[in-house]
């Protein structure tokens, strides 16, 4: 079977996150050095001296600095590397599930889904009871590479959270003509504790 994710994935982002934190808090802390030291200097100044001025000033703006730097750099650049770290920990560690149907094609839109990035692989599923095709959506990363897989490919796959973490082709263009037959497969939702080590 194809792997999608890999545990070098989760060992680079965790990585990623780590070096994030460790600017951060490098930047908290010449932050409040700076405070501190300018703190300490205008306390030392006479009472109403006109020199009072220039601390103020300097910590107020650098304050200002301090929250828009720790809003962009922790509210979007860290908020969504821990969010994938998150992510990918769930597709390490949550439960699968696997399915076999038929491959139809990717359709391209604008989604996200746990702040990831993602589109849309579409499949063939045949409903035994409505004795009709229906059609199942699965998502796929889009920073990963695009798995091989053609209109009409009969795929046995697995999901975590409805993301596609593993794949593999049992036949190509194994559906000619999904209006002649129905397959004999069976499209199940056995869950999986653990990943299949195919």
């Amino acid at each position: 079977m194809e792997t999608i994710y890999r545990d070098e994935d989760l060992l680079s982002v965790n990585k990623q996150r780590g070096r994030i934190l460790t600017v951060f808090f490098s930047v908290t802390a010449a932050y409040l050095i700076f405070c501190v030291a300018w703190v300490i200097y205008f306390s030392t100044l006479p009472y109403e001296d006109p020199r009072q001025t220039l601390p103020r000033v300097l910590v107020y703006a650098v304050t200002a600095l301090y929250i828009a730097f720790s809003f962009l750099f922790m509210g979007i650049k860290f908020h969504r590397v821990n969010k994938y770290h998150k992510f990918l920990y769930y597709v390490s560690e949550g439960l699968k599930y696997e399915e076999t149907n038929y491959f139809v094609c990717f359709a391209k839109k604008d989604l996200q889904k746990d702040f990831v990035d993602v589109i849309s692989c579409v499949f063939k599923t045949w409903n035994k009871k409505k004795c009709e095709w229906m059609e199942r959506e699965v998502y796929f990363d889009v920073e990963k590479e695009w798995p091989d897989l053609e209109h009409g490919d009969r795929v046995r796959y697995i999901v975590q959270s409805n993301f596609l973490i593993q794949y593999e082709v049992l036949e190509r263009g194994a559906l000619k003509d999904e209006d002649a037959f129905p397959p004999e497969i069976s499209s199940t939702g056995a869950s999986k504790d653990t990943k299949e080590n195919d």
